[in-house]
């Protein structure tokens, strides 16, 4: 799965081989066999390309199927787990109205 997500956002950004390679130390068939499934990537490589191409690692592995970014403290609120569930539908409601609120404007 990973060589299937790996070249669709090489070839949809638009990145040749070569210059992922270069960007992940590896050499252009080590990208190419990542690719076409011959070999995969070490953990650490597979963080750097979720880096490179700014999606989760849950979206390179195949796990989701739409690609959301790669994991940044700033983009996720942290709701406290002592929130109850009514509470927790409340808070989503208000993040989503100021973003209606500030895409409107």
């Amino acid at each position: 799965m990973i060589g299937q997500r790996l070249k669709k956002l090489r070839r949809e950004k638009k990145v040749r081989q070569e210059d992922l390679a270069i960007a992940l130390g590896v050499q252009k068939a080590t990208v190419s066999h990542y690719e076409t499934g011959k070999t995969e990537p070490s953990d650490k490589v597979k963080i750097e390309i979720a880096k490179y191409f700014d999606v989760s690692m849950d979206y390179l592995m195949g796990i989701i199927h739409e690609p959301i970014p790669h994991y940044r403290p700033e983009l996720f609120l942290k709701i406290p787990k002592t929130l109850k569930y009514e509470e927790r539908e409340l808070l989503e409601e208000f993040v989503a109205g100021i973003d209606f609120k500030r895409k409107v404007r």
